[in-house]
């Protein structure tokens, strides 16, 4: 029963992980997708706790000392190598913080005036952070925003030789909508999270949507205060060309995303549909639609340690150990 506890805790998470992204399409507010996204990503630390909780609990009481042989060894097994992999997601992750932060130090130079001036006035009109915006001496596409206290961009000289002022106005405008909405650390901690439960499809999913739909909601962002979408498209299909080769593929990343995507960014810069989620919307509307998201959210997950407490009681219950000893004499 008590593997059986451990195995089950995840199969509602992974359940309340499908039932939440099958329902995303519905919301088409950028940041109230992401607060579904993030809590699937966080939805399997419940099912983890549980299982440690019940595995220190209930080590040496007379039910888990009579068990089976296979269940007291999964009943040990399972939550310490969730907790082990979890530990090993957050390594990688502080690991990820201190390479960028070598990175932007090491390498980064400050840009010219004119340069961090007009990113300031695109900051100052999308309300964003003063970024600091730095260059790295590199024949490769790069564009990336980083820093969890003070906002960074850095941009390659290839960047500033190869695109013109309106596509290099769209890129930087782009990077300043990752700042606005503190993608960095979303974007850091959904991985922290897709790492440490690594072995759930679900989290996966939501890790990958997460990814491609932060680059979206910052291309919007982008032709919201430049009015030039096709700047924007432009700045992507000369950043596709050298990132199809494998050298530079992931310096590219950053501000192309996967290039499988950049193909239906471009179309959709270019289109402009109108069922896409994008500054069109009247702001009442996004409103509206995130404070659904967050109602959502916080009904699931109410709803999950709901299921999860009745899934442990009605497993250890007739057991007769622990907290539902007292219920088992009810049953």
């Amino acid at each position: 029963m008590h593997a059986l506890l451990a195995f089950s805790a995840l199969g509602l998470a992974i359940l309340a992980g499908v039932l939440a992204l099958r329902g995303l399409p519905r919301l088409i507010d950028w940041d109230g997708r992401r607060h579904i996204q993030l809590l699937v990503l966080a939805a399997p630390v419940l099912s983890l706790a549980i299982g440690l909780g019940a595995m220190f609990h209930f080590t040496g009481h007379i039910c888990f000392i009579d068990a089976p042989p296979w269940d007291y060894t999964l009943g040990l097994a399972v939550p310490l190598g969730m907790a082990a992999v979890a530990l090993g997601g957050l390594a990688l992750g502080l690991m990820r913080l201190a390479l960028m932060s070598r990175l932007f130090a090491q390498r980064g130079i400050p840009a010219q005036p004119e340069l961090q001036a007009l990113a300031e006035r695109l900051a100052a009109y999308l309300g964003a952070p003063r970024p600091r915006v730095l260059l790295v001496a590199l024949e490769r596409p790069l564009a990336l925003a980083s820093g969890l206290r003070q906002p960074s961009i850095l941009l390659s000289t290839w960047t500033l030789d190869h695109l013109d002022r309106q596509e290099l106005e769209a890129v930087l405008a782009h990077e300043l909508g990752h700042i606005a909405r503190r993608d960095y650390l979303a974007v850091w901690l959904a991985t922290v999270l897709r790492d440490a439960f690594c072995y759930l499809p679900t989290s996966w999913a939501a890790h990958r949507q997460l990814q491609q739909e932060k680059e979206l909601a910052c291309d919007d962002l982008a032709v919201q205060i430049t009015g030039r979408p096709l700047a924007l498209a432009s700045a992507l299909t000369k950043v596709w060309h050298p990132a199809l080769t494998r050298s530079s593929v992931s310096l590219a990343q950053p501000f192309a995303g996967r290039s499988g995507s950049i193909e239906g960014r471009i179309e959709r810069l270019l289109t402009r549909p109108a069922l896409a989620p994008d500054q069109s919307i009247p702001s009442s509307e996004t409103d509206r639609q995130r404070g659904r998201a967050v109602a959502i959210a916080g009904s699931a997950l109410a709803m999950l340690i709901a299921v999860q407490g009745a899934n442990a009681i009605a497993l250890l219950a007739p057991m007769g150990c622990g907290p539902a000893a007292a219920l088992a004499k009810l049953l």
